[in-house]
Formats: structure tokens, C-alpha cells, sequence
């Protein structure tokens, strides 16, 4: 990925991290900044992060 651009960890999608920060669809979980790219997404991940930092999870849209 470029330096402007992360994955969402929920969905997978390539997300523009500016975009996403201006939309209030970013979290920091242990130090490290995740983007989404919806509202969802976010909700999803606050709810349980672990989840979907767990190696074995398999992001799906």
C-alpha cells in the first residue's frame, strides 16, 4: 500500500487514510491507527477489535 492509503481490517477495501480521518471513520487500538471505509465497518471493529486483528480472520466485504 502507499503511504496515503491502508486497508480496511473489517472489510479489506483500500482506504485513503485522510479521507477516511476527515468522515470520522478511523479508531487507535494499541497504539496503531486502523481506517475504514464506512460507518459500519467502524462499528463493527470498536465492538471487537481482537476479532478482526486475529491472524486467522478473513476480511470480507
Amino acid at each position: 500500500m502507499t503511504s496515503n492509503l491502508d486497508k480496511d481490517p473489517v472489510c479489506g477495501m483500500t482506504v485513503e487514510r485522510e479521507s477516511a480521518r476527515a468522515r470520522d471513520l478511523h479508531s487507535r487500538h494499541a497504539d496503531t491507527d486502523y481506517y475504514f471505509c464506512g460507518k459500519g465497518c467502524k462499528l463493527d471493529f470498536d465492538e471487537d477489535p481482537e476479532r478482526y486483528l486475529d491472524p486467522d480472520y478473513v476480511p470480507s466485504m
